[in-house]
């Protein structure tokens, strides 16, 4: 993505933080055609053999097949974003702009389809989202559970390189900047108070 040195961050504890807080990714890819193909998918984040992100998706949905032989994978997650107005600056000859937090990863696609992979995966992916529901799923009959893990296809995407983008007014003055972060942190919009959040979080 285009990606001005300002904006641009390299801190994997702001990757972290972001994927963490908006987990909901655009995974992009080629179809069968080589033609761009996305899907919306929950990505859960591990650090445990370099970066991996875990998610699943329906096996009726033929990206996996595609990704499966293609293997490049690019996963997209948007974090929060908001309209900035120029009446927050000093000088009149401004013009509106829109900050916003934003992750690209690019990696390998790895799918895991074993029965007994893809139980301990979903295991892992419940108890990010809803720990509490872990205890109903092993409560369900036997046969329910294999249909529905029989209903999708899990997968690893094994993390080469990423780009956070984090633009948030730092090719401003601090006087700029204070004024708009204190406008958003009082907005009703819940993302632009978390907008507001990251500009405090980057001491902006």
């Amino acid at each position: 993505m285009y990606l001005p040195r300002h904006f641009a961050s390299d801190d994997f504890k702001h990757a972290l933080h972001l994927i963490a807080q908006h987990p909901l990714a655009l995974l992009v890819g080629p179809d069968a055609r080589g033609q761009s193909f996305g899907s919306h998918l929950p990505l859960v984040a591990s650090t445990e053999e370099g970066l991996v992100l875990e998610g699943h998706m329906a096996r009726a949905n033929p990206h996996w097949s595609w990704l499966s032989q293609q293997r490049r994978l690019l996963a997209v997650f948007s974090g929060p974003s908001a309209y900035v107005s120029p009446r927050h600056y000093d000088s009149e000859r401004n013009v509106p702009t829109w900050n916003y937090a934003a992750l690209h990863v690019y990696g390998e696609f790895e799918p895991v389809d074993g029965p007994a992979d893809k139980d301990a995966l979903l295991k892992r992916l419940i108890g990010r989202f809803e720990p509490e529901y872990a205890e109903q799923w092993r409560g369900l009959p036997q046969d329910y559970q294999h249909k529905m893990l029989g209903a999708i296809v899990g997968f690893r995407l094994r993390v080469e390189r990423w780009e956070l983008k984090l633009k948030l007014s730092q090719n401003r003055a601090a006087t700029e900047r204070e004024r708009l972060r204190g406008t958003l942190s009082a907005s009703e919009r819940a993302d632009d108070r978390a907008v507001a959040e990251w500009m405090a979080r980057l001491g902006l």
